[in-house]
């Protein structure tokens, strides 16, 4: 039985007047990593007027969301109205956490998601096979596209999955292809994926999702044996000062490291990957992981 204790700290309050929260879904969870329904209370945060509290295993340090939201309300959130956070509510942008109207918005991450494939290139991770066939590259949550349509034009043949309708259809316009299905459907639907992809990208996802065990169980479903993951996700070593709304798991070097190899999944290579800073010069930390099934080299 879950009884929260008291906390000495509210970390934000928001209200997000396009996207409901249902009180009657919202569930109660224990530590994903161990089991244990134990936890310490750091803090709490309001959101339309639904208070969560963020709390932390004792033993797997990791921190989270209590109660879990509702999933409608994550779909609610990534309308259009997401996306044009920084111009229409711009008291929301450091609590959601996205600048996506401006054209120079645009470019900024256009250019940082260039130099993203670049990188990987420098790794050896490139998007040809010895025999000069184009390799195969799932990106996941891929919101408008910018990432999926850098990798593209770098030579890999890819597929996008999204559930915002708004970034469908930015990407679409940018002549991507992209499923409006989620992770889970593609697995059970689609059952030619199964060990496809050579790569599976997804950054600033893991943090977002109900069940981050599964996406990753269903990720080594779809990727060859020899495949590389690619994930990015926000590094908290304690409380965070700073809050993004749809942020429901905080993850540290450690817990990050304990989840992937629970799952099957070792990382074989990291790099900090840029802040999101607040004016209150609050940040949230980034970390690039590159993974590999366990057992591969």
């Amino acid at each position: 039985m879950f009884e929260p204790k008291k906390y000495n700290k509210r970390i934000c309050e928001a209200q997000v007047h396009w996207a409901h929260l249902r009180a009657e879904q919202l569930i109660w969870t224990s530590c994903i990593l161990c089991g244990s329904p134990n936890y310490e209370t750091l803090g709490a945060l309001v959101i339309n007027w639904i208070e969560f509290f963020l709390v932390q295993c004792p033993t797997c340090r990791l921190i989270w969301r209590n109660p879990l939201p509702d999933p409608g309300f994550l779909k609610d959130l990534y309308s259009e109205s997401y996306y044009r956070v920084a111009k229409d509510s711009p008291s929301l942008v450091y609590q959601v956490g996205i600048a996506d109207c401006e054209r120079s918005d645009q470019e900024k991450r256009r250019e940082i998601t260039r130099r993203e494939v670049c990188d990987w290139k420098q790794r050896g991770i490139i998007p040809t096979t010895p025999s000069g066939e184009c390799k195969n590259l799932l990106e996941i949550g891929g919101g408008r596209g910018y990432l999926q349509q850098a990798a593209s034009e770098a030579g890999w043949n890819t597929l996008g999955l999204e559930i915002s309708a708004h970034g469908i259809k930015a990407a679409i316009e940018k002549g991507l292809i992209v499923l409006p299905i989620t992770l889970e459907e593609l697995c059970e639907k689609f059952i030619p994926y199964h060990c496809y992809f050579d790569a599976v990208v997804f950054f600033d996802f893991l943090e977002h999702v109900m069940d981050p065990g599964k996406v990753l169980r269903m990720v080594k479903y779809i990727i060859k044996d020899d495949g590389i993951i690619i994930l990015r996700v926000p590094i908290t070593e304690e409380c965070p000062r700073l809050h993004l709304i749809d942020h429901i798991w905080h993850f540290s070097a450690m817990s990050i490291h304990k989840l992937l190899a629970k799952e099957g999944l070792k990382i074989v290579d990291s790099h900090d990957s840029g802040s999101f800073m607040a004016p209150s010069g609050d940040s949230i930390e980034n970390l690039t992981i590159f993974a590999r099934k366990i057992g591969i080299n």
